[in-house]
């Protein structure tokens, strides 16, 4: 019988150096990295396109929640054709500690022949963040990719497998002028409760920061419609001493 890797400790100095608000220590697991690895075997009818190897060429840009004891993630897979380097789809692996994965043969997240093709083919679905709504309902933010312009969307789930579109999260903000600005990497503000990270409300409102070389905020009352706060919260830091 194959024993399963353990997890080396933390040391007493790493423990010590993270504060109350914090999260961590968090020490390399190299015993069992990388956890996952692209695959040229697992094949996707993809709506738009037929047979794919959807993992083929890269898996990367996860994201972790705790469902039911075990650990899921949510990672971004790219096949190796099309005009932009691969179309990109999101995956479901699942681990009952975090560090070896059972992943779906399929993904759960894709370009399809929706009212949302044309801002995700095909480019496709990337990079994923997820939290848990008060009523438990998943929300997740991604990227969708036509080639042009990445768009921050979001989707929602109550099982992590069957998933419903939203669209871009600005689509009706400002007036429309923020459907077609740049914009991914959306982290909802979110609270601790259990081994659940919970989208908590600020001053009546739902939080999140979002962008790539400066970083944004927008607010929301409902997690699939958001406003951008009009000011950038802090630009890229120089290298220099000091700098963070």
């Amino acid at each position: 019988m194959t024993s399963r890797p353990t997890r080396p400790p933390a040391s007493a100095a790493l423990v010590a150096e993270v504060p109350p608000w914090g999260l961590g220590p968090f020490v390399r697991q190299d015993h069992v990295n990388p956890i996952l690895t692209p695959r040229a075997d697992t094949v996707f009818r993809c709506p738009l396109r037929g047979e794919v190897a959807w993992e083929a060429k890269d898996v990367f840009n996860p994201a972790a929640v705790v469902k039911d004891g075990k650990v899921w993630l949510l990672y971004r897979a790219e096949d190796t054709v099309g005009r932009h380097a691969g179309t990109s789809r999101i995956g479901l692996a699942c681990s009952d500690d975090g560090l070896c994965f059972t992943r779906l043969p399929q993904p759960v997240l894709f370009p399809d022949k929706d009212a949302y093709h044309h801002w995700e083919w095909e480019g496709g679905c990337e990079d994923p963040r997820i939290v848990t709504g008060d009523d438990g309902t998943y929300v997740l933010t991604y990227t969708a990719f036509d080639g042009v312009c990445a768009r921050l969307c979001v989707a929602t789930s109550r099982d992590l497998v069957a998933w419903t579109k939203h669209g871009p999260a600005f689509a009706a903000a400002r007036g429309g002028r923020w459907l077609d600005a740049w914009s991914k990497s959306g982290a909802i503000v979110c609270r601790q409760d259990g081994d659940h990270l919970v989208a908590v409300r600020i001053d009546g409102r739902y939080w999140m920061y979002f962008g790539e070389s400066d970083i944004y905020a927008a607010t929301s009352d409902d997690l699939l419609a958001w406003t951008p706060v009009e000011a950038t919260v802090r630009g890229p830091a120089h290298a220099r001493t000091g700098a963070a």
